[in-house]
């Protein structure tokens, strides 16, 4: 990082920002097929569809799995497709588990593998992150800012473009409130509400350091993740599938409640990854995945409603005590970042210079609408996550 750069960061990330002087350039392969790519994450939400989707096209994909050998790995990996239904219908013969840890010096590899897979692969995907909304900056920093020093130096020893993940929770909402396209400026940092979206700021400008630095990267930053449009297959432990599921579980819904995010489904968000990361003129780029408009707390109970769920509205002090008296409330854990929720004016996004890059393809964003929502309640009640609309 430049002094310019670190002018006007709060010290607490201004030391965090300085890309390690090891980690240098490198002149980016001339287009070519690539065959052969690394993945992180595949053992988490994103992960597990960009696998699917890696594979596709026919490529080997190397997954980076924490496991005490390349068998529980693989079962790891497995299990996580399976709860995502995606299993069946892949071909896990073109998957390979490598143990390790993306936070760990050579990502935890022995010198011999991590230079034998680094001989591999011309593409990484970054999509590892410890995503906790509870836990403050410090202890995310390994877990995410030290993994991303890690997967630079390794970009540099295996000469790969890097597609690094990143999320829109990087912006702070634009004082005239037009939305935050890809080119704007991103935090700062002290002003994000949670040390997970503060992390992924920190590890952005680690990469925009490598980029400027000469590494091939492209930065993606979905929006609020939900599940699969067709298939309803979603994390459960969503912060907004478990203010729904909590207000299931009380039988009712904070009246008037100031909630707004940009939903976007996991196929979109994923396809739309690969397809830029397969598309060289889009190397290089910043691109937003996320949906046309936003949904608010209203939004949320007619769709709910129109699923079959019946909810009593109430005044949010209320639907409060009704959640809070009960323990096992899916919200209660989450109850003071729900405050502050509220209390956060969050941004808009756009995403033009994205859906110029797609023209073409066949990758276009679904609406969330009655259906999709509804493929999503199915999914959950198939999984026991929710009771049928109706019980």
């Amino acid at each position: 990082m430049t002094s310019t750069t670190l002018k006007g960061v709060a010290e607490e990330f201004a030391a965090d920002i300085v890309l390690a002087e090891d980690i240098t350039g490198f002149e980016a392969p001339e287009p070519h097929e690539v065959s052969e790519v690394l993945l992180t994450g595949a053992t988490g939400f994103l992960g597990a569809f960009l696998l699917r989707d890696l594979l596709a096209h026919g490529l080997v994909v190397h997954c980076l799995v924490r496991g005490a050998d390349p068998g529980a790995g693989l079962d790891r990996l497995k299990e996580n497709l399976r709860g995502y239904e995606l299993l069946d219908g892949l071909d896990l013969d073109r998957v390979r588990v490598h143990n390790g840890d993306v936070a760990k010096p050579r990502l935890g590899m022995t010198e011999e593998a991590y230079a034998e897979l680094a001989g591999r692969v011309d593409a990484i995907y970054h999509s590892a992150a410890k995503v906790n909304f509870l836990t403050v900056y410090k202890w995310l920093r390994k877990a995410i800012v030290d993994a991303t020093h890690e997967i630079l130096r390794f970009a540099g020893e295996a000469r790969a473009t890097l597609h690094h993940v990143s999320t829109t929770g990087v912006f702070l909402p634009a004082e005239d409130g037009t939305p935050r396209g890809e080119l704007d400026r991103s935090g700062p940092p002290e002003d994000l509400a949670l040390g997970y979206t503060k992390s992924k700021w920190v590890a952005e400008q680690l990469v925009l350091e490598a980029r400027r630095r000469g590494v091939p990267v492209t930065i993606h930053r979905p929006g609020q993740v939900w599940g699969d449009s067709s298939t309803g297959a979603c994390q459960p432990n969503d912060f907004v599938w478990r203010f729904m599921k909590g207000s299931i579980q009380a039988g009712c819904y904070p009246r008037k409640f100031r909630l707004r995010m940009n939903m976007v489904p996991i196929d979109y968000v994923s396809r739309a990854i690969v397809a830029l990361s397969r598309d060289p003129q889009a190397l290089g780029g910043v691109y937003h995945q996320v949906s046309p408009g936003s949904l608010d707390a209203a939004d949320l109970l007619r769709l709910l409603r129109a699923a079959g769920y019946e909810l009593t509205e109430l005044s949010t002090l209320r639907w409060m005590k009704a959640v809070s008296a009960d323990v096992n409330n899916s919200m209660v854990p989450l109850m003071r970042v729900l405050v502050d929720t509220e209390k956060t004016e969050l941004a808009e996004f756009s995403d033009e210079l994205t859906r110029e890059r797609l023209k073409g393809t066949d990758v276009t964003c679904p609406v969330i609408d009655d259906k999709v929502f509804g493929a999503y309640v199915d999914y959950f009640v198939r999984q026991g996550v929710l009771p049928a609309p109706g019980l």
